[in-house]
């Protein structure tokens, strides 16, 4: 008995994985810079970084921790450069990208990986515009799923705040792995491009961030701007429980394409961007199997529409709170199939909803009322 115990101990044992024991590296305590400590690292490690201002690019190892050091008030909530509150570590413990002249995203993870992952609590700050004219943002997602929480990103005079995508470098073909990060509780400000753009195959949870001041400098008067969080091509986020205002536009996707899964937008406060709180658009003209759910949201003083919508398949608008646009409230034009249902939609500066060749309509429950120009403005086939 003892013996055929010990065999199958023995078999368990060398099937089963090696078990490393995961360390801390310490910055600068242990290691002068976070990459010095970032290439002593294995598989597991986290690399922790004490408060001060780090002037280097920073390429994060598969499978390693990246934090700030919290001591003892690191993790105090105190006021941040918007609205949210912020972690007293991530205000203090900085990557600063003003010094690095070599063109490059500041910081970046590994691609095509599905290892755990975790940047929390830094001020990612300050990229030039580059004299090769790329276009680089100051944190890259491509091709896996990091935590991406509590930090601060800004001032970015290349791009925007923050890339998730699933496409190879230069955009190219899609990589084997979805990106699926987990964003929540970032503060992403004052960045010359979208706020969080979203490529192909990224299906990225973004959550509780604060996104205001993104936008394309002189963009006002053209017919598009950088959002608070971009989308293209088959890119299909959850958006949900976040701040988006003064941006470019709120939620905008330029150029999407037929995907399986539906995109998701609820919850958000979207407000006083420069174009349409929401804007859709789709690649090629011909709606194909775009579906969206707009639920629960308060979409107030954007200078456009609040929704705006063109060939869609299928939307449902519903228990949203959409009053004040400088358009209309809800306008879809060339949509399949939409469902408005349960939603208060007022004092918008044209009309409340308008539609323009939607052919399948349902109407329910709404409450629309002090729009100028109508409450519901109708034309083209319905049925």
């Amino acid at each position: 008995m003892n013996f055929i115990l010990y065999f199958f101990t023995f078999i368990i044992l060398s099937l089963a994985p090696v078990c490393i024991y995961a360390q801390e590296l310490l910055v600068p305590d242990d290691y002068d810079t976070i990459m010095e400590a970032m290439e002593e690292a294995e598989y597991g490690d986290t690399v922790v970084v004490d408060e001060g201002v780090y002037n280097e690019r920073i390429k994060i190892k598969e499978g390693v921790n990246l934090v700030s050091f919290a001591g003892d008030d690191g993790d105090e909530l105190v006021a941040g450069p918007g609205n949210y509150k912020v972690l007293k570590r991530a205000l203090r413990t900085i990557i600063d990208g003003s010094d690095i002249d070599e063109a490059g995203y500041l910081v970046s993870f590994p691609q095509d990986t599905s290892a755990p992952m975790l940047i929390d609590g830094f001020t990612m700050r300050n990229m030039p515009k580059y004299l090769s004219g790329v276009n680089y943002f100051i944190l890259e997602v491509r091709g896996c799923s990091p935590d991406v929480t509590n930090n601060i990103i800004y001032g970015n005079e290349s791009w925007g705040g923050m890339l998730v995508t699933g496409l190879g470098v230069g955009m190219g073909p899609a990589l084997e792995t979805t990106a699926k990060p987990l964003v929540k509780g970032n503060v992403i400000y004052a960045n010359q491009g979208p706020g969080i753009a979203n490529g192909a195959n990224s299906r990225a949870f973004i959550t509780e961030n604060e996104i205001f001041d993104n936008y394309f400098p002189g963009a006002a008067n053209v017919d598009s701007d950088a959002a608070a969080i971009g989308l293209r091509s088959y890119a299909r986020p959850i958006i949900e429980n976040n701040d988006l205002y003064g941006n470019g536009g709120g939620v905008g996707a330029l150029n999407l394409e037929d995907y399986t899964e539906d995109l998701i937008i609820r919850n958000n406060r979207i407000l006083n961007n420069r174009r349409a709180g929401i804007g859709i658009r789709v690649i090629d003209g011909t709606a194909t199997n775009i579906r969206m759910i707009i639920e629960s949201n308060q979409i107030s003083g954007n200078l456009k529409a609040g929704i705006m919508l063109s060939k869609v398949d299928w939307v449902r608008i519903r228990l949203n709170t959409i009053f004040e646009n400088r358009r209309s409230g809800i306008f879809a034009t060339n949509v399949d199939d939409i469902e408005i249902h349960d939603n208060e939609v007022y004092g918008n500066l044209t009309s409340g909803v308008r539609l323009i060749d939607v052919p399948f309509i349902s109407l329910k429950n709404n409450h629309i009322y002090r729009n100028l120009a109508a409450g519901l403005d109708i034309a083209g086939w319905v049925r």
